[in-house]
């Protein structure tokens, strides 16, 4: 079976109080997962990007002796 890489770009967004942009930024790392306290929620998938991965031979020769 094929195996294929995903990346997945996801946006968070909304509204923090802070005293400087830079203590904003350092709450936006912190607060995303913890929605109940604050104003940054799931605001919906960027991007997928999918890329197939070759399969080493040696795993191919592996797979076919089973």
């Amino acid at each position: 079976m094929p195996k294929y890489y995903v990346t997945m770009r996801i946006d968070f967004a909304g509204y923090l109080e802070a005293d400087s942009e830079d203590e904003a930024e350092k709450l936006a790392w912190t607060s995303w997962g913890d929605t109940m306290d604050n104003e940054i929620t799931y605001d919906g998938v960027y991007s997928i990007d999918v890329e197939e991965v070759e399969e080493d031979e040696e795993e191919d020769e592996d797979e076919d002796e089973d």
